[in-house]
């Protein structure tokens, strides 16, 4: 079987959105993207085994594709659901989700929504930012980065953005400032590695400020070392090339190489258990089942397989048993209603419904301590 395809639209109330999904053999992978407007918005890769047989391999594909359109629509789902809703923490963690997810405009709505309520985050003004940037309006970006640096002026990833919109902008000696304040609070962010060289680069393709050129190969080589030294798998073509063209002073060619290997980063949307935990639990559809949960567990332990030493994937696979407990515990509830519907007088019944109501109450609270 060499190809496979599926597509689908996922409509907004601004735009609609279209997921396709390929099986490609030679990588072993199901590759999935997400468009808006004609433009490639993001794009994921989900391994699997090219050598089944053609019913297994459509079956992974449809998997995979219907997994992903499942969660944007439940994301956009739950949107409508607490769109009048005051919890501002609550309207920040789904801004955050619409983000990883590119659904920029879906997005905004929810970080303003987050700050009208009171919940000002650095990281509500680096999303915001970065949506803005995303639809093309770098004044209003520049303006959301310097109102979080006004209260978080220590947080780089705040620094990195607003070196990012200067660059846009090809303010290249102030972008050049921001990546490397945003690298003295981080010195291992990859991001603003490959960034401080995308600006110097430019700076001297468009031939603007003399200054900033001075030492520019020894700057520039050490921002290259240390690209592969925080991420050997960037060690590929394009690397190479901005290597070779850093040693023969061709700078046009190492700018336009940093270009393709921080695009390539930016197109696959990050995964983050955590997030998605948050939301499940926190505002769980009316068909949250022990399913659904025993696949988050699953998920996580194959990431801690991966990331042994990760603490954070084993706090999140605390909370995921918790949560199991609790679906065990209202199943427990509802089976002692159940048990009285059917005989009120049962005195055993009504003895453990008090018990494990209180229990539930109390788990209730226990896992809302944990996601907040």
């Amino acid at each position: 079987m060499d190809s496979y395809q599926l597509r689908s639209e996922i409509p907004t109330a601004g735009a609609s959105y279209y997921l396709q999904s390929n099986l490609v053999v030679g990588q072993n992978a199901v590759v999935t993207s997400m468009f808006r407007e004609g433009r490639l918005l993001s794009t994921r890769s989900e391994p699997c085994d090219a050598t089944q047989v053609p019913d297994i391999l459509r079956a992974r594909v449809r998997e995979v594709h219907e997994g992903y359109r499942t969660r944007i629509t439940s994301l956009l789902a739950l949107r409508d659901r607490i769109r009048d809703g005051v919890d501002g923490r609550a309207h920040l963690r789904l801004g955050e989700a619409l983000y990883q997810q590119r659904l920029h405009r879906e997005s905004m709505s929810e970080i303003v929504r987050a700050v009208k309520l009171g919940t000002e985050t650095p990281l509500g003004y680096s999303i915001l930012g970065n949506c803005l940037l995303a639809v093309d309006d770098s004044e209003k970006a520049l303006k959301a980065f310097h109102k979080g640096l006004e209260s978080a002026p220590r947080y780089p990833d705040l620094h990195n953005d607003l070196g990012v919109a200067m660059l846009m902008l090809d303010r290249c000696g102030e972008a050049v400032q921001a990546f490397e304040r945003a690298l003295e609070l981080n010195p291992y962010y990859l991001a603003a590695v490959l960034n401080l060289g995308i600006a110097l680069t430019r700076n001297v393709v468009i031939k603007q400020d003399y200054e900033l050129s001075r030492d520019l190969t020894p700057r520039l080589a050490r921002a290259l070392d240390m690209i592969i030294q925080l991420n050997p798998a960037l060690d590929g073509e394009s690397y190479r090339s901005a290597v070779r063209a850093a040693k023969e002073e061709r700078y046009d060619v190492v700018y336009r190489s940093l270009v393709d290997i921080s695009d390539s980063q930016k197109r696959v949307p990050e995964d983050n258990l955590a997030l998605e935990l948050y939301l499940l639990l926190k505002f769980p559809p009316a068909s949250l089942s022990e399913n659904d949960v025993d696949t988050y567990i699953e998920r996580v332990r194959r990431a801690i397989d991966a990331n042994p030493g990760w603490a954070d994937l084993l706090n999140t696979l605390g909370i995921l048993y918790t949560a199991k407990c609790k679906l065990f515990i209202d199943r427990a509830n509802g089976a002692f209603q159940d048990a009285l519907r059917i005989n009120p007088e049962f005195a055993q019944a009504q003895k453990n419904l008090k018990l494990v109501s209180n229990d539930r109450q109390g788990i209730h609270f226990l896992l809302k301590a944990l996601l907040d």
